[in-house]
């Protein structure tokens, strides 16, 4: 009875509780729910960019379209990019005006969705403001070529620059840069930028007439003078003694192949030993060796008289001069051939000399000390100035490389070759006191991973990313982000926002090698892949590796299927881009046919083992070079070898 008597009491309780929790309710959205509509714009976002990375910009448009925020600005910048995409430039155009405000990257696709429309004044302005918050190869490329094609050209060649100094890798803006400074009568400038993109693209004819022009166009006695005048400063050459080390191993480095000829001079004289010749040269005295019929034949390079004729191989062997060694000067060495670092340049070597000959050309082998070659390679690899931390640690690596890849090119009578492919390696003229004292510090340091010399990685920068399993997987190597308590995004979208973002972490100290940007219109495919966009019917990503690099694509095209089976082979068939980390974007007109490809990629390099720019960024904090090698391989360990 008791309780049936407290009953509407009970009752007047329960409706004061609902009714408060009501209340509460609808003042605590702004407090504990503004996160909630972030996360649903973020799930829209993530569906809507999985159909954007097949190319389905449609689809991805519906799915933004249908959702609850699209009054979101985020929403409407990716609207406003995918109707881009899709040939749908003028919604495309309204979309992007609504944003209350914008970024660097928003100034660029109203660049480009302006540029489309034919609003080129407006697409300048966007391109500007976008380049004032954040410099981008996409924003200086499209102005370059915007100017050049307003025949604007002395304009559009100082914006090419621009985009080489920004990023050097962008190989496409060597043959504008030329070609501007050609259509301004800037002939002598152009030969340079033409030169390297001929490099380039040695089948491109159109790129090799314009080329012959500019030749024709300097005339012969320029290039006499540039000759006299390099002759000259040959003769003025002053090379530094240097003193052997001794116990160390030696290594054999293939510094030039496929030779017909190479120049050099000794400062202390030297002996050439052929198997049934010797001669004795004069000190800094320029001798020529010239191939032919088999032999080598010495002569002099001032009056091109013989003086020996050798059967290889030969042995040159420099003298010494009261008691120390002076490198030996080689002329036009060329390294880097086809990529954008190549170079004909002069360099002097430490060591002997051994000259093979190898499908009948000339082989020109340097025989060193192995903490010597470190000398050479160190400076070749990263820059001198960074600290001795860094510096220290590059040295360990190099060595171990060494150490684990000699002999690595027997079967052409050396060790190493001096490219990329094993190291970079310059010899005595890259030298400087900071790589020495690095090398020396860390004498006889090596890696070792269960009780051997494991393959040892190395980049120029990750993109914040390390992979361990780009070569197979790597248990010793680091993997993940190249930061300290720090995780990669794992949805669609957060992907997509990897690549236009600059995520903190070690290796972000070098713009243009932590995030790129490539863009390619029907001109450019055609110099660039040897292939019209027009012929693309579909660009099918098959397999990735770990950071988002791709690791096997098809291009479909109209008449065949291209598989790009490696990380390697994409990258080159796209034009040497920095990484096979990217994002892919097929820009396509109306009718649905692909108009431009653009490429929103991180990092340079495969991103495997040490991250160059990372080790920097770890040693201006404050980390030791062992620290520094512990974060990128932990699992190994430093040992002496010697």
């Amino acid at each position: 009875m008791e309780n049936s008597r407290n009953r509407p009491k009970t009752k007047l309780i329960f409706f004061l509780q609902i009714a408060a929790i009501v209340i509460f309710l609808s003042i605590l959205p702004p407090l504990v729910f503004s996160g909630n509509k972030s996360d649903k714009i973020k799930s829209c976002l993530h569906t809507a960019v999985t159909s954007k990375q097949s190319f389905q910009y449609k689809k991805a448009i519906e799915t933004l379209g249908n959702s609850e925020e699209g009054d979101s600005n985020l929403i409407k910048e990716y609207l406003a990019r995918f109707f881009y995409l899709s040939g749908q430039s003028k919604r495309a155009y309204q979309k992007i005006n609504e944003l209350d405000s914008k970024n660097w990257d928003s100034y660029l696709y109203l660049g480009l969705i302006s540029e489309d429309l034919g609003r080129v004044n407006q697409a300048i302005s966007a391109y500007e403001k976008s380049l004032e918050l954040e410099k981008s190869s996409i924003g200086l490329f499209r102005l370059g070529k915007i100017y050049q094609s307003r025949g604007q050209f002395q304009k559009a060649a100082v914006f090419f620059k621009k985009l080489i100094d920004h990023d050097s890798s962008f190989r496409l803006a060597y043959y504008y840069l030329g070609q501007s400074l050609k259509k301004a009568g800037k002939n002598k400038n152009a030969y340079k930028y033409l030169a390297k993109a001929l490099n380039f693209y040695p089948e491109v004819e159109k790129i090799s007439d314009e080329f012959k022009e500019v030749k024709k166009n300097i005339g012969k006695e320029f290039f006499l003078k540039k000759r006299e005048e390099k002759a000259a400063k040959r003769e003025k050459v002053a090379l530094e003694p240097y003193y052997k080390q001794k116990g160390i191993p030696l290594v054999k480095v293939g510094i030039a192949r496929g030779l017909d000829r190479f120049s050099f001079f000794s400062p202390a004289g030297f002996k050439l030993q052929g198997k049934n010749s010797a001669y004795r040269g004069k000190p800094d005295f320029f001798y020529d060796c010239k191939l032919r019929n088999k032999k080598v034949v010495l002569t002099s390079r001032k009056t091109g008289r013989v003086l020996e004729v050798f059967s290889p191989p030969i042995e040159l062997i420099p003298e010494t001069k009261e008691g120390k060694y002076f490198p030996v000067y080689v002329l036009d060495v060329v390294y880097g051939a086809g990529d954008f670092w190549h170079k004909k340049i002069d360099r002097a070597y430490r060591g002997d000399f051994r000259v093979v000959l190898k499908k009948n050309k000339i082989t020109l082998i340097n025989i060193v000390s192995l903490e010597e070659y470190l000398y050479g390679v160190l400076a070749a690899e990263i820059p001198p100035s960074v600290g001795k931390e860094a510096l220290s640690a590059q040295a360990v690596l190099a060595r171990s490389l060494a150490f684990r890849n000699k002999a690595r090119h027997s079967g052409e009578g050396f060790d190493f070759c001096a490219d990329s492919h094993c190291q970079v390696y310059h010899g005595f003229s890259a030298e400087t006191n900071s790589t020495r004292e690095a090398v020396d510090a860390t004498r006889g340091e090596v890696i070792f991973y269960q009780g051997k010399v494991p393959e040892i990685f190395y980049h120029s920068n990750c993109g914040g990313c390390l992979s361990f399993d780009i070569f197979g997987k790597k248990q010793y190597l680091a993997k993940g982000r190249d930061l300290e308590k720090a995780g990669m995004p794992d949805s669609a979208y957060g992907k997509e926002e990897w690549f236009r973002k600059y995520p903190e972490s070690f290796c972000k100290t070098e713009s243009s090698k932590f995030r790129w940007q490539r863009i390619y219109d029907r001109q450019d495919s055609q110099i660039a892949f040897g292939a019209s966009l027009d012929r693309i019917a579909a660009i099918i990503p098959k397999a990735s590796k770990s950071c988002f690099r791709h690791s096997k694509m098809d291009l479909v095209l109209t008449d065949k299927i291209i598989t790009l089976e490696t990380g390697l082979a994409i990258r080159n068939f796209f034009d040497h881009l920095r990484s096979s980390a990217f994002s892919l974007e097929l820009k396509k007109n109306k009718s649905g046919r692909p108009e431009m490809l653009i490429f929103w990629g991180a990092g340079f390099g495969h991103g495997s083992g040490l991250c160059q720019y990372g080790a920097i960024g770890m040693a201006r904090r404050g980390y030791g070079y062992r620290e520094i090698l512990k974060h990128y391989y932990p699992k190994a360990r430093l040992k002496k070898s010697y």
